[in-house]
């Protein structure tokens, strides 16, 4: 994990880092490295004296810029080439997640709380037989409650009808798929019911993981339209904290206004969930992200280097591609919504829409894995995601 950086050159050498194509290599320990000031490329070189100093990693690094010819110092080109190497190096630690734990436990017995359990027979239901266990200590008889008891609907149909509400499908269309393909009548109502049930039991679920992320974060807010009275178009601000390596959704934290103080809300949650101090923090221009940043990882006394990435404008590089990516995917749901009831709607929604990005949507950036898989969650689900992870959540 890259340290965190205090020193001039190395801040200089992480914004090169952070544009595309300004880090070439031309060699196995040769690298071209762009001019910040021209357009030029200065050339960094490693070098190992013998045999075992490439064992313990002990190089020595040139560069053609005037820096380091000059004051013979590690320029900013030579941290820019460090400190690619060391992501390259955490991105393909993270490529294949270490071993995912099974998070289900044993069953136990409802009454007595007794692990002391057997197979007794089958139970017949309406949408088909379930396991039924009894307790060799009180000899009580139970069926295994996976999310769904007592429930009119189908396992099977209210997943399903979670994964379409998610990829935007609206409530309406949703009625008319159950209809027509599962021969199941439901109102838009019961829908509801169910998406509000579900999300609420996931988003407790997935709190109880600290996910294991990178050090450069991603920062954005976007908007979400509430019902309010007399007000036609009345709005909120989705603020959304992204990781870089793993894509893991940190925070979503719905305000009323873009001040010091909202900025600083996702960032609390994002300290709490990863217990990590970010190297970098990229964000748009708004201002107010330099002081919650500082007053949130620092405190606005400190006279430390800020972390803070800002960028000019939209066009300029770097940039906060991987949110705006983001923000089209909250907007494939939100479109076809014409607004949210209140606040508190809004901030149950953008709950529900983080446990799904991180946990159920496979991202094609990090090779069809998820977040969570890639911040080493240990949650095993396979084949029906949601209905895996209802289960493991009521238990």
């Amino acid at each position: 994990m890259i340290r965190q950086l205090t020193d001039p050159r190395q801040l200089r050498g992480l914004a090169i880092l952070s544009q595309p194509d300004t880090i070439i290599q031309t060699g196995k320990n040769e690298w071209d490295v762009r001019s910040q000031s021209k357009d030029a490329y200065y050339q960094v070189v490693r070098m190992f004296q013998d045999r075992k100093a490439q064992m313990h990693n002990q190089a020595t690094w040139t560069c053609t810029c005037p820096d380091h010819t000059t004051r013979n110092v590690i320029c900013k080109h030579i941290h820019a080439v460090q400190l690619s190497l060391k992501i390259a190096g955490d991105v393909k630690e993270h490529s294949t997640p270490t071993h995912i734990e099974e998070a289900e436990p044993k069953n136990t017995c409802p009454v007595c709380k007794s692990a002391n359990v057997g197979k007794w027979g089958n139970r017949k239901t309406g949408f088909g037989s379930v396991q039924r266990f009894s307790c060799h200590d009180c000899n009580h008889t139970f069926v295994v409650d996976k999310g769904f008891c007592r429930m009119k609907s189908s396992p099977k149909t209210i997943t399903l009808t979670l994964d379409l509400f998610f990829k935007g499908v609206s409530q309406r269309k949703i009625v008319d798929h159950l209809k027509q393909f599962e021969n199941v009548e439901v109102t838009q109502p019961t829908i509801l019911g169910w998406i509000k049930k579900y999300l609420k039991l996931l988003s407790q679920y997935s709190e109880k993981y600290k996910a294991d992320v990178g050090n450069i974060w991603h920062c954005d807010e976007t908007t979400i339209f509430i019902k309010k009275e007399d007000e036609k178009k009345y709005y909120e601000w989705i603020w959304n904290l992204m990781d870089h390596k793993t894509r893991y959704l940190l925070a979503c934290q719905v305000t009323e206004t873009r001040y010091v103080k909202d900025a600083r809300k996702p960032l609390r949650i994002a300290k709490e969930v990863t217990d990590v101090k970010p190297d970098a923090i990229v964000t748009d221009g708004l201002p107010a992200y330099r002081e919650a940043i500082k007053a949130e990882f620092y405190g606005l006394s400190d006279r430390v280097q800020n972390p803070h990435v800002r960028l000019k404008d939209f066009e300029t590089k770097p940039n906060n591609n991987i949110l705006e990516r983001l923000n089209g995917t909250f907007r494939e749901r939100t479109k076809v919504m014409r607004s949210l009831d209140s606040s508190i709607g809004a901030q149950e929604f953008v709950a529900g829409m983080q446990t799904y990005y991180n946990y159920i949507r496979p991202h094609q950036g990090i090779n069809g894995l998820t977040p969570a898989q890639m911040a080493n969650i240990p949650i095993n689900l396979r084949g029906n995601r949601w209905e895996t992870m209802i289960g493991l959540a009521v238990k």
